[in-house]
């Protein structure tokens, strides 16, 4: 029976690359794992999610042999605090991470440490910014300060080759962020950081439409332009933009997109090259969306859908099937909780989520009653005066902040999708006002969310 399983052992190290300790711990083969991150990417800024002004066929490949979910929401729309939750599992309020300039607090499990102790190799390609450093998160090996095609070269080349032991990989690019710069150039479409996209036209025929919910909504909380206002020269300098200069911007953000779909396809022709695809789970992500002009607005931090509705895929080959998920998910709290469950390992009681592994094999999972979403509009680490929160049920989405005029909001997302009708001051509708408070609370108290202002009857 030893020397059967030495032989065993021998055969996957021969076929897969994967250490025998990994199979001698858990009983069966660990899968590789490979995480992409894109960064300001809107959850429609996918062809496949139906978007007609965008061609991704990196990400409409991933899609066509996985599952897409479409009601994905971010823990906070803000590169730091999302990412040091994905890291932790935890809501950013609860490592005290909530701007890009903070660390986070406490002794908490980290996903990278929990798969390095559980026998991958863990490494990060790309941007980082997360409340702790790499080697403090369970990585061997980070490599940052390069540009897009930079990171899809790293990835290229680690996929090529054979891992002693199963791979837990990050490739984490920057795009279509650069959009921040595009903003600042009042989006003709000069040398971005990542490199050029060219010029936008001058025809409007030529560009995208303004979208159909790009006026202010009725009710809006006062604080949300007056934060605008008070960052208007750097974060939102689209005040006197005129209809032209608004679609210009929305054609250089798909060209963005579409730029680092080009560097995601290089990436994941390499794991099929490489020979790593058969044993690999695929997820992509983004961390955070992008204003796109909805509600007259660029950049993140509010809590409208553009910013807080990121893409999530998830893709194992010969596992899952093409299927569309629509019921709410959260992928910085949901992503930890299906790879360690993949790797067969325990999830910490610390962290929070819901492994989605159970719908690659067809199974269903509990669905989530609501979602919640935070933020605090921050340049840097310098706060800007507004910090809100969000919950989202099935039906309704209910948004407070925390000072100003009309704090609340209350959409109806199956009637008003585009987030246009500000349900709060009908009375028809006290009543859900009333139940999604105190769902706001009831996460509050779960969470130790004691800081923010909430309503009260």
């Amino acid at each position: 029976m030893k020397n059967k399983f030495i032989v065993l052992c021998l055969v996957v190290i021969v076929l897969f690359g994967i250490h025998p300790l990994a199979f001698a711990k858990n009983k069966t083969i660990q899968p590789n794992v490979l995480l992409i991150i894109t960064d300001q990417q809107t959850a429609d800024a996918m062809s496949c999610a139906g978007n007609l002004y965008l061609k991704t066929p990196a990400l409409d490949k991933l899609a066509a042999g996985g599952i897409r979910f479409t009601n994905n929401y971010v823990t906070q729309p803000l590169c730091l605090p999302f990412r040091s939750s994905l890291q932790t599992a935890r809501y950013p309020h609860e490592v005290k991470v909530r701007n890009n300039g903070d660390e986070i607090q406490g002794d908490v499990p980290m996903l990278g440490k929990l798969m390095g102790d559980a026998g991958y190799k863990c490494d990060y390609f790309g941007k980082w910014h997360v409340g702790a450093t790499p080697e403090n998160g369970g990585y061997e090996r980070y490599q940052k300060g390069i540009k897009d095609n930079g990171i899809a070269e790293l990835g290229e080349e680690y996929l090529q080759q054979k891992h002693k032991k199963p791979f837990f990989l990050t490739v984490s690019f920057v795009n279509p962020h650069n959009v921040c710069q595009l903003a600042r150039a009042d989006a003709v479409g000069t040398d971005l950081p990542d490199g050029p996209i060219g010029l936008a036209p001058t025809n409007l025929d030529e560009l995208p439409p303004l979208p159909e919910n790009f006026d202010m909504p009725e009710n809006e909380p006062t604080v949300i332009r007056e934060v605008q206002n008070r960052s208007a020269a750097y974060h939102y300098p689209t005040y006197d933009w005129s209809e032209l200069t608004w679609r210009q911007y929305l054609w250089g953000y798909y060209r963005l997109v579409e730029k680092v779909d080009a560097e995601i396809g290089k990436v994941l022709q390499a794991l099929e090259d490489g020979g790593h695809k058969e044993n690999t789970i695929m997820i992509f992500t983004s961390d955070h969306g992008e204003g796109v002009a909805k509600h007259h607005w660029n950049q993140k931090q509010i809590l409208y859908d553009q910013a807080t509705k990121t893409p999530m895929l998830i893709n194992w080959n010969g596992k899952t099937k093409h299927s569309v998920y629509s019921e709410l998910v959260t992928n910085a709290l949901d992503i930890p909780a299906t790879i360690l469950d993949a790797a067969g390992i325990e999830k910490p009681g610390s962290m929070r989520g819901t492994s989605l592994l159970p719908l690659v094999y067809g199974k269903p999972i509990k669905k989530y009653e609501y979602v919640v979403s935070e933020t605090m509009f921050a340049r840097g680490s310098t706060n800007l005066g507004a910090t809100g929160r969000m919950l989202r049920t099935e039906k309704y989405k209910y948004c407070i902040y925390d000072n100003g005029e009309k704090r609340e909001q209350l959409f109806d997302m199956e009637k008003d999708p585009g987030e246009m009708i500000n349900l709060v001051y009908e009375k028809k509708f006290v009543n859900v006002l009333k139940e999604h408070r105190k769902l706001m609370a009831e996460w509050a108290k779960d969470t130790n969310d004691a800081e923010f202002p909430y309503y009260n009857e």
